[in-house]
């Protein structure tokens, strides 16, 4: 290749791959998404190749794009290893920010990862992106994700924290209101297309637990209404602690959990710190629910 991509067409490439859409990028670098859109095509155009694909859910990086965002992380840790160089006393401190993908009741572990790294290195962010897509840090979008399953793509490194357990639960109040409850007239919160499918919720179905009168599609929403007391619900032990498990005879399906990055991601000093963080904060979590069972 003749033509060599200077700094700002690799910090708006780099851009880009962090947030997955131009209009992320737009507000990220405070240009507009026109502009990002025009400034990316005039570089494939330079270049003459596709960096990037375009969808509808966003765009994610072509494998001539991520080859050049690995040029532009070199470059990125260059600069800030040459700004720490010229800061005495502050050679070791970490600088950056690491997106984080995972569902709904990894939020909170995510948090407390958070603030516990942040508080270590105050020159350091953590954004988190809460989303069932598991295809944001395979497009580059995501430095780390929380999984329950694992895809198999070769590009990604899968870290096994441990299995996640489930339950029917219940708040107090809807308990005193039903008396002798069964799988059969228990009123379940259920969970729409496609998160039904989870094997948990088909094998708690198959019991019996199928007399759906609200559904929702959110695990959050999913949790409060058990919480005020609008029926039952099919949880993760580690987020119903303030609720009554039902029928202890009913077996469900564990889930395994994972924790994902990428090669790449893990080479830079502040993303494999927080990496760090979260697992610890996981294995804590996962290791508490295993303890009380």
């Amino acid at each position: 290749m003749a033509l060599q991509a200077n700094w700002d067409d690799l910090r708006l490439l780099l851009a880009v791959s962090r947030r997955g859409s131009f209009l992320q990028t737009g507000q990220l670098l405070g240009i507009a998404a026109s502009t990002v859109s025009r400034r990316l095509t005039q570089l494939e155009a330079a270049l003459g190749e596709p960096l990037v694909e375009r969808g509808v859910e966003g765009c994610w990086l072509t494998s001539r794009g991520q080859s050049l965002v690995e040029v532009a992380l070199a470059a990125e840790a260059g600069l800030r290893r040459q700004a720490a160089a010229n800061l005495p006393g502050v050679q070791t401190e970490l600088y950056g920010s690491v997106l984080v993908s995972a569902g709904e009741g990894f939020s909170s572990c995510v948090l407390v990862a958070a603030n516990r790294f942040t508080s270590l290195h105050p020159r350091c962010s953590v954004e988190l992106l809460v989303t069932a897509d598991f295809h944001k840090i395979v497009r580059g979008v995501a430095d780390i994700a929380i999984r329950t399953a694992h895809l198999g793509e070769p590009s990604l490194i899968y870290r096994p924290i441990g299995k996640l357990a489930y339950g029917v639960f219940a708040d107090a109040g809807y308990l005193k209101r039903s008396p002798g409850l069964t799988l059969a007239t228990a009123v379940n919160i259920a969970l729409l297309p496609p998160l039904d499918m989870l094997p948990q919720m088909r094998a708690a179905k198959a019991a019996g637990l199928d007399r759906a009168q609200i559904s929702v599609n959110s695990f959050a929403v999913q949790l409060e209404s058990v919480r005020q007391g609008m029926g039952v619900a099919v949880l993760p032990r580690i987020l119903a602690k303030d609720l009554t498990e039902l029928f202890p005879e009913l077996e469900l399906p564990e889930m395994e959990v994972y924790l994902v990055t990428r090669t790449q991601a893990l080479k830079q000093a502040h993303i494999r710190c927080f990496f760090d963080i979260l697992e610890q904060v996981l294995l804590e979590v996962l290791c508490v629910e295993n303890v009380e069972d």
